[in-house]
């Protein structure tokens, strides 16, 4: 009987120990099953951090250049490299209607230029007639105002050779009506540029100036 109890104890004893190995290795798969995820997490984190690296440093080279050429500005400004275009290519004019008594232009019952014969200014010449015709390639600002009556709609639109580009209207109103339009425009040498009364509006052609028409060459896309 002795014999046969210590067989079951040590048969027992086995599968405890059998139960304990098979626990063990179960927690061994499953602590190397977490390791393996987090080191596949490690190495996405470090990928991004390479990535954020290499845009910080694209970032301050592009920002080391752009110092640069700023410094080069402006040490060519304080020596004189960068000079305004010479006088023969400078334009600018500015107009105003002349009359010796205040009155109305328009309505009428087509489309109409407006020719604005009192001139301010008008370096370069290229101003004359109603035209505004462009003496080189490049780029050009175009301002005008519009005053009048409330009688009827007041306004103008900007045309480029045959197409209109903006324009400032005013409707109707029971007082006097003001409106504005300014706009930058890239024009070849030849362009022709002028302001339209459209039929149905008009303007006021007053001895203080109310109504006014100005442009000037901002720079040159080109040789002339």
């Amino acid at each position: 009987m002795k014999s046969a109890g210590a067989v079951l104890l040590l048969l027992w004893s086995g599968a405890v120990v059998a139960a304990a190995e098979r626990g063990g290795l179960h927690h061994q798969a499953t602590g190397v099953a977490a390791a393996s995820t987090q080191q596949s997490d490690l190495t996405e984190v470090r990928a991004v951090q390479r990535q954020m690296i290499a845009q910080m440093a694209e970032q301050r080279e592009e920002l080391r250049l752009a110092k640069a050429q700023l410094e080069k500005q402006v040490e060519e400004l304080k020596n004189g490299a960068l000079k305004p275009l010479p006088y023969r290519f400078q334009v600018a004019f500015s107009t105003s209607f002349s009359v010796k008594t205040d009155k109305h232009i328009g309505p009428f019952k087509i489309d109409r230029t407006l020719i604005f014969d009192c001139i301010f200014t008008n370096v370069g010449n290229a101003y004359a007639k109603g035209q505004f015709i462009a003496p080189f390639n490049g780029v050009y600002q175009f301002n005008y105002h519009i005053f009048a009556g409330g009688d009827n709609g007041a306004g103008a639109k900007l045309i480029k050779n045959e197409d209109q580009i903006v324009a400032a209207y005013n409707h109707k109103a029971p007082h006097d009506i003001n409106t504005s339009q300014s706009v930058i425009l890239i024009l070849k040498k030849g362009d022709i540029v002028t302001l339209r009364l459209e039929a149905g509006w008009w303007v006021a052609a007053y001895t203080g100036h109310l109504t006014t028409f100005s442009g000037h060459l901002l720079f040159l896309t080109s040789e002339p």
